[in-house]
């Protein structure tokens, strides 16, 4: 849209210094070019932006005009968009930024209607001037069957302020939007959480540098990504776009889409499609002259919608696989090469993680502070022995973990065997130790009937106790995931667990078990992963057993799942450790996550 005079004034109004805090260099190297949407049906002489979807892809609304903004529908049939017309509840305001609740059972818009019945247009407010008829709320129209029932204005709660656009929607009804921090003061993102029919207070949201001008949200419905504009403040340059990944820490770095997709003076209105992978936008953008559709109607300038697959930037999974938010490098406080298998507590403040190589290898703690990571420590119970593959009990009562450490005390280092040979002093048991208060307890190793191999290694802790790991088959010398049961306070003989179709598979390796035991996560080299490549899988419990293994995409060791289970943990190739959202996959299977 070509930005109105309103807007361009509470920007500046609003401006702080700063930098970009845009990581500029982490596009792929061939980043797919935008494409026009609906050449000819839709795109034609008038400015459009902000495409709205219902979850089935076949209707699309969004807002045409220059200033004074109208929402007009389309819908597709027999592979067409039809004429766009008026939505039923718009026409006589200036209505802007549709935004589609995931479920399609609403929209929340802009609009300077007024408040109440009767009254007048919502006036702005800046730097102490008023601009009549110029102020912008969000308001709420639900979908009653095929038609559209009456608009009605959000809460002052969330309108605390006249200048109050841009909504994106999540799945569980909160709401992402451009708001007053304070009434009439500078515009930032902000969120307002949905819980029990009501919107709390917006809270700001920590994205970027402090300084810098965000705008146009489009979250994930599983709050995995977001993708907003962004400009350095009081910068002349035009809105880019960029992505951000949700970690434990918070938010991740901006990363920009890069120059491909930024062409034009401006990039900006993101919205997700119904698949939640192709990114629409609107831009200035013009068609070389050298484009057979160079002479077309709409390559005129004008603002018009323009769509771009996101999967370079979230990743490829498989196409009988629902879509996955993106397996790219989590922030601190493991930044280093060689971290692994970071394992939280239930409230997520404090991570426990492996650092180092070989035997060099201890555990060390982070805590989050204030919303921040602390410098990680040494475990203090993790300095002579090689300690790795730290697993949090779902409590966070105590952690299992691997070590070489002897048996009996004054004993020398374990051996092992992994890599089809022996491996003097590197080998592996599972210990056990308590946390106590703010401290933890002496490591106890577990008993022999769960340490009967010198290689067993990569535990994961159910919720009844039960203990997951790896070790090598006795026949194949594979190494093999096994369960062992706790029940009357002991651990049952381990049992090879069932998953379905690895006859003739290397590995089976480093599992990681939902709490409640209705899935596991795994890295394995059974198809179509390559021979001398372990991928990610994931399979659900069924009440026959292990359902088949679901190829997750990424290749990648040692999973650990946060608490809330949406987000996998992973070490990739370039020994760093990753994040891949499993949210798609939970939802399309109907598993449960922590309330």
């Amino acid at each position: 849209m070509r930005l109105p005079a309103i807007f361009m004034v509470l920007a500046a109004a609003g401006a702080l210094a700063g930098t970009s805090g845009v990581v500029r260099a982490t596009s792929p190297d061939a980043p797919p070019t935008p494409t026009i949407f609906a050449p000819g049906a839709i795109a034609g002489a008038d400015d459009d932006g902000a495409a709205a979807f219902t979850p089935d892809g076949a209707t699309v609304i969004f807002m045409r005009g220059t200033d004074s903004f109208t929402l007009v529908e389309s819908h597709r049939q027999d592979g067409r968009w039809s004429a766009p017309r008026a939505a039923s509840f718009s026409g006589q305001w200036r209505d802007l930024d549709p935004a589609m609740a995931p479920d399609g059972s609403f929209l929340l818009f802009v609009s300077n209607r007024p408040a109440a019945s009767g009254g007048s247009p919502i006036d702005a407010v800046s730097a102490g001037k008023r601009y009549a008829g110029r102020g912008m709320n969000l308001w709420r129209v639900d979908r009653q069957g095929d038609h559209w029932g009456v608009p009605a204005r959000l809460p002052d709660t969330v309108n605390g302020c006249p200048m109050t656009f841009a909504p994106s929607i999540a799945a569980d009804g909160s709401i992402y939007f451009i708001g007053c921090a304070a009434p009439a003061g500078s515009l930032q993102l902000l969120r307002s959480v949905y819980l029990d029919g009501h919107y709390l207070a917006p809270r700001a949201v920590k994205l970027g540098d402090a300084g810098m001008q965000i705008r146009d949200p489009a979250i994930a419905p599983d709050q995995s990504f977001i993708v907003v504009s962004t400009k350095p403040a009081g910068s002349q340059q035009p809105y880019r776009l960029a992505i951000a990944f949700r970690t434990p820490a918070g938010w991740s770095a901006l990363r920009d889409l890069g120059d491909t997709v930024n062409a034009g003076k401006h990039s900006m209105g993101a919205q997700l499609g119904a698949d939640h992978r192709t990114l629409y936008f609107y831009s200035d953008r013009r068609l070389p002259a050298s484009d057979p559709d160079a002479g077309a109607t709409w390559n005129n300038g004008a603002d018009h919608i323009w769509q771009v697959s996101l999967a370079p930037w979230l990743g490829a999974p498989s196409a009988a696989a629902p879509a996955a938010s993106g397996s790219l490098p989590a922030e601190l406080p493991w930044g280093t090469g060689n971290d692994a298998s970071p394992a939280f507590t239930p409230d997520g403040q404090t991570v426990v993680f492996a650092r180092g190589q070989g035997p060099t290898r201890r555990i060390y703690l982070a805590h989050r502070q204030a919303g921040s990571w602390s410098t990680p420590e040494r475990a203090p119970f993790s300095a002579q022995w090689m300690d790795l593959e730290p697993a949090m009990a779902p409590d966070g009562s105590y952690l299992v973990f691997i070590s070489n450490r002897p048996a009996t005390a004054g004993g020398k280092a374990l051996d092992g065997y992994f890599g089809g040979k022996p491996q003097p002093g590197r080998g592996g048991n599972l210990w056990r130790v308590n946390r106590e208060g703010a401290g933890w307890g002496t490591p106890v190793r577990l008993p022999d009937i769960v340490n009967a191999s010198p290689a067993t290694y990569s535990p994961t802790v159910a919720a009844d106790g039960s203990l997951y790991f790896m070790k090598p088959d006795p026949q194949s010398r594979h190494l093999r995931i096994y369960v062992s049961q706790f029940a009357g306070g002991r651990f049952q003989p381990p049992m090879r667990l069932p998953l379905p179709s690895n006859d003739g598979v290397a590995d089976d390796v480093d599992p990681a078990i939902a709490p409640d035991k209705s899935f596991i996560v795994f890295s394995s080299n059974r198809k179509p992963a390559a021979a001398d490549t372990n991928d990610l899988f994931m399979a659900f419990a069924t009440p026959a057993g292990w359902g088949p293994p679901i190829h997750l995409g990424p290749s990648g060791e040692e999973a650990r799942l946060d608490p809330d289970l949406s987000t996998l943990y992973f070490t990739a190739a370039d020994k760093h450790i990753h994040h891949l959202s499993i949210a798609p996959w939970l939802a399309e299977h109907g598993a449960t996550r922590p309330r």
